[in-house]
């Protein structure tokens, strides 16, 4: 979800607390703890996990000298090392940037039915992924054979072309090769351990309730991001392997996005009324008339989404790009 969504989640789950609204009321900037928590995740992984990842097979094209084969060729070797040796490698794939706001793109594909790596140089696109007219020349692909037997993860092409491009971990898993797109993110950062580390320093340095607000905001976070594509890894560092989301939103969803920012503001003044000395909402007439228009206008989104799934089977690995890509974006932007 958009970062204000998160953000206002976790200033939302502090209002709960009579002690933080109390707080609040006195000056304490408790509350906003709660929304740093419910930014925290994503500012873990855009700002320090993915700097700090270490490739061992690194993808550096130069837009004039693109040699698709030599791509093909080195992708390849890194999956067989994988393969030979049992020992994680990790493919990353860097962008070419042409200008302020002009890519180069080219893409990948892992095509596990042939065994073979397959490198396209693609067209000219602006930061918006539009696409210069006659600006894709001609190229020749690149194909390399796979020996190592590798999971059909991703059987689509994945496209690199803005920002900083994505990330693979070639692992070997249950007698084969197995590749994790964008490996840095929603590991430990979308984890139950974080929700308690945070907590834990908060309550430390600013009382027990601070801790349960800082702590309940993380999580919040990372319940939020189950929800899409990319998925979390809750239970790290007891599982090394990011499960995947339940697939029923993405981050961009603007109906989602408004539900959530919208719900939380009213859950906000309804908590504050309710802990003050004289509350003034009724809350019949506060849920089951001024909130009815949120989840009307939510079905209304899952509605729409069902029937737009079946006439469209978009790759599990393009709905995943679309969500990196949105949260790149916003961390870009801000």
């Amino acid at each position: 979800m958009k970062g204000i969504s998160h953000f206002i989640t976790g200033v939302a789950v502090g209002t709960f607390f009579p002690d933080a609204v109390q707080a609040a009321a006195n000056g304490s900037f408790i509350l906003v703890l709660g929304g740093i928590g419910g930014l925290l995740p994503d500012t873990l992984d855009f700002k320090y996990a993915r700097f700090v990842e270490e490739p061992d097979i690194l993808v550096d094209p130069h837009p004039e000298q693109f040699e698709a084969q030599k791509i093909a060729d080195a992708i390849a070797a890194g999956i067989d090392r994988v393969g030979a040796t049992h020992k994680k490698q990790i493919l990353k794939c860097n962008t070419m940037r042409l200008g302020p706001d002009w890519w180069q793109q080219y893409s990948i594909k892992f095509d596990t039915q042939n065994g073979e790596v397959i490198v396209q140089l693609g067209p000219i696109v602006n930061t918006s992924q539009i696409p210069l007219p006659e600006s894709l020349r001609d190229s020749p692909e690149g194909r390399a054979k796979i020996h190592a037997p590798l999971l059909p993860t991703y059987g689509e092409f994945t496209t690199i072309d803005i920002f900083s491009g994505p990330s693979f971990a070639l692992e070997w898993r249950n007698g084969r090769v197995e590749i994790d797109f964008i490996p840095w993110h929603r590991q430990y950062s979308h984890s139950l351990f974080m929700a308690l580390l945070f907590g834990t320093i908060c309550g430390l340095l600013f009382g027990f309730t601070a801790g349960l607000v800082g702590g309940l905001a993380v999580m919040a976070h990372v319940l939020e991001d189950q929800l899409g594509y990319l998925g979390s890894n809750l239970l790290w560092p007891l599982t090394k392997v990011r499960s995947t989301g339940l697939k029923l939103i993405h981050a961009t969803d603007a109906i989602p996005n408004f539900f959530t920012v919208g719900t939380c503001c009213m859950l906000i003044l309804y908590n504050l009324d309710r802990f003050s000395p004289q509350p003034l909402i009724d809350p019949l007439v506060y849920w089951g008339i001024f909130w009815l228009p949120f989840p009307i206008l939510l079905v209304y989104f899952f509605i729409q989404k069902f029937r737009a799934d079946l006439l469209k089977r978009i790759p599990l690995l393009a709905q995943q790009e679309a969500d990196l890509v949105a949260e790149t974006q916003e961390v870009v932007d801000a």
